[in-house]
């Protein structure tokens, strides 16, 4: 099993290789007899929709390392949604604390706007344990939190700097019986020198999260003390850091009591997001700046257009999508593994060009139409 990112995500986007297979379902912690019939009659329709156009020989080809899945300890590591994605050189597959609406696509590109809801993020945030002897990030969700590993991320101030460096600006005794108590102290102006250090270990710290998280759009928490989280903030490049954070000494917190002092920040930046972009697309009408059209959604999403594009949750459009133009051709329903649908294409497209795809409920949606935008020019 693959981890699900937001460069996994591009990935699969930019993957050219049809016909694609995408296969939805929710599935019980642990597996189910449920599951199992479930995902059988999932494959049969992958068959049936690959029929149309392809020998089948081929689509045996297609089919069988998808069916080989079915094992009891593939069912035994679910969680709440089972995500499969399959062409003739890639077979990937993703379990995911998120349920599922049940789906099959066969199409040209994959279809990946269901993982949309689990990458967004309102579902998904980091979070940097800082102080100055221990560095760490970890990741974390609705379910809780789990460790990243940075090898190129110094793991404390005098990792960053080094002893040898650290001793010869600042000098240091030892206090205790047993003297190992170091207490640093400065020659002449040593809070400038600290501060002067303490910048220093976080631009590599940055420089190392950087790497990881210029991609992404999830929130990031910093934790760490009311002192050092401004100065933190001062040389962080992330545009999603989180302006409050959890202030307070944590090197020694375990990972659950962490996340409860987490998740309501990332809930209300899911909501102050939520409201932000609805608030956006409201005002930006005036200019001319925001439409529901799909036709011309999709011709500007592929001119790179679109700063931000709103989908109701499990809408569908069935259709083609030209990848250069953005011209749209729309159809009753699915018709084999010719068809795609546009919603996804748009979104996709929107995802490759640098914007950013919200999804909601049908109640949320500012407008009739399953599609809308927020443009940048």
């Amino acid at each position: 099993m693959r981890a699900m990112t937001v460069s996994e995500l591009r990935s699969l986007i930019a993957h050219e290789d049809s016909p694609c297979v995408s296969i939805y379902m929710p599935t019980h912690r642990g597996g189910s007899p449920e599951n199992r019939a479930q995902f059988a009659g999932h494959v049969r329709r992958a068959r049936e929709l690959l029929s149309d156009g392809h020998k089948n020989g081929d689509v045996e080809k297609l089919i069988e390392p998808i069916a080989a899945l079915d094992t009891q300890q593939f069912w035994e590591q679910q969680l709440d949604g089972l995500a499969i994605l399959r062409s003739r050189s890639t077979l990937a597959h993703y379990y995911l604390p998120l349920a599922f609406e049940p789906l099959v696509v066969a199409a040209p590109s994959f279809h990946v706007r269901p993982l949309l809801r689990f990458l967004q993020s309102n579902q998904r945030y980091f979070l940097l344990n800082l102080s100055q002897g221990r560095v760490s990030l970890l990741k974390g969700s609705a379910m809780g939190l789990g460790p990243v590993d940075l090898s190129g991320m110094p793991r404390s101030l005098t990792d960053a700097i080094g002893v040898e460096h650290r001793e010869r600006v600042i000098g240091s005794h030892s206090s205790g019986s047993k003297g190992n108590s170091p207490i640093y102290h400065g020659q002449g102006k040593d809070d400038g020198v600290r501060d002067e250090e303490l910048l220093r270990f976080f631009r590599l710290v940055d420089r190392a999260l950087w790497d990881v998280l210029r991609d992404e759009t999830a929130p990031l928490i910093v934790a760490t003390t009311e002192r050092l989280h401004p100065m933190y903030s001062s040389v962080s490049r992330y545009p999603h850091l989180m302006r409050d954070g959890l202030r307070g000494n944590f090197s020694n917190a375990k990972l659950e009591d962490l996340h409860a002092k987490a998740w309501p920040i990332v809930e209300a930046n899911r909501a102050e997001r939520e409201s932000d972009v609805l608030e956006r697309y409201g005002n930006s009408i005036s200019r001319a700046k925001a439409l529901d059209d799909a036709s011309s959604i999709a011709r500007f999403a592929v001119q790179g257009r679109v700063r931000e594009l709103l989908v109701e949750r499990d809408a569908h459009m069935w259709g083609t999508m030209d990848s250069g133009t953005g011209a749209i051709t729309l159809h009753e329903g699915q018709r084999g593994a010719h068809d795609d649908d546009v919603i996804d294409d748009v979104a996709e497209a929107v995802i490759l060009r640098g914007g950013e795809v919200y999804s909601f409920e049908r109640s949320k949606m500012p407008t009739r139409s399953p599609v809308a935008a927020v443009l940048r020019w």
